[in-house]
């Protein structure tokens, strides 16, 4: 059975969020403000549900039957760890990022931003793939860059 969509869940809620959270309005985003700490937390379930698989099953990579190539998730004790610890703190300053802003002109937008940041992150430390690695490695530059 592979759990390549347990592996890549994470990511893709925090994606799904940070539409939500850009697509809402800006100032006091209501339940957009919200959406985006969610998503951080069941990235972090989801991470160590990870985790205590590939510790059970052994390392291994997972990817996309016929394009495999381009996209897999290398779980191993190293990236598993550098997983868990990205999804905590990321799912820390979430929360706190959240809070603080509130009535900021553009914190919907800055959550957003920092979904796909942390997005781009968990899929940089699991990367199988020089590809997947390189447009990990963009997006999370790009995600940073804004503001």
């Amino acid at each position: 059975m592979s759990m390549w969509w347990l592996a890549n869940m994470g990511p893709g809620l925090l994606a799904a969020a940070a539409v939500a959270a850009g697509a809402g309005r800006q100032f006091r985003p209501g339940w957009t403000r919200q959406v985006v700490p969610l998503a951080a937390l069941a990235a972090l379930v989801a991470a160590i549900a990870l985790a205590a698989w590939t510790a059970w099953a052994g390392p291994r990579t997972l990817g996309l039957a016929g394009v495999d190539a381009l996209i897999a998730t290398r779980l191993d004790v190293v990236s598993m760890t550098m997983l868990v610890l990205v999804a905590f703190v990321g799912w820390v300053v979430v929360r706190f990022a959240a809070t603080y802003l509130d009535g900021e002109a553009r914190q919907g937008r800055f959550l957003a931003w920092l979904a796909v940041t942390l997005a781009s992150v968990m899929l940089l430390v699991t990367a199988g793939t020089l590809p997947q690695l390189v447009f990990a490695w963009i997006a999370t530059g790009q995600g940073l860059g804004r503001r």
